[in-house]
């Protein structure tokens, strides 16, 4: 088991370092029996993200979604996989099924603010992100420098 343990803590240090395809490497020489538990599977996610596998990686996240609807991480990690791969609509939908499982996770709503706002939606926009503040105060200050709530905010990032 400390022997997985190390292998684990290469698998974090080859990401932290932003090297995706050692990550991926060391995940695939694992035992078998080890590459379908839960902590590995994030892992691939995480490192499919970093490869920009959106194909593979919203794969991934919406299996383990199907199997595992309680993890809402799971579907965030398959929403934010869609955006990229198709659309911010396929995205949107993904999580608007997420938010009646998890009505009291603050990243669903602030994500759903941020889709709704991509798309045009400003006073849904604008109730979601206020959902997500009451239930995570932090998001207060995310949102003034995410791009995708611009339209609430406007640009704060100074031009060059």
């Amino acid at each position: 088991m400390i022997r997985l343990q190390r292998r684990l803590d290469a698998v974090h240090g080859f990401i932290t370092l932003g090297m995706f395809q050692d990550a991926l490497d060391e995940i695939e020489n694992l035992p078998p029996e080890f590459r379908s538990d839960d902590v590995v599977l994030a892992l691939r996610i995480e490192i499919f993200q970093g490869l920009e596998k959106w194909e593979s990686c919203r794969v991934l996240a919406e299996s383990l979604a199907m199997r595992s609807p309680e993890n809402s991480g799971w579907w965030l990690s398959w929403s934010f996989a869609l955006r990229r791969e198709q659309s911010v609509e396929a995205a949107q939908a993904v999580l608007r099924e997420a938010a009646e499982i998890h009505p009291t996770v603050a990243m669903i709503a602030y994500n759903l603010a941020c889709y709704a706002c991509v798309l045009g939606e400003i006073a849904e926009a604008k109730e979601l992100l206020k959902r997500a503040v009451v239930m995570d105060e932090s998001f207060k200050k995310m949102a003034l420098d995410d791009p995708d709530l611009d339209a609430i905010f406007g640009p704060t990032k100074a031009e060059p």
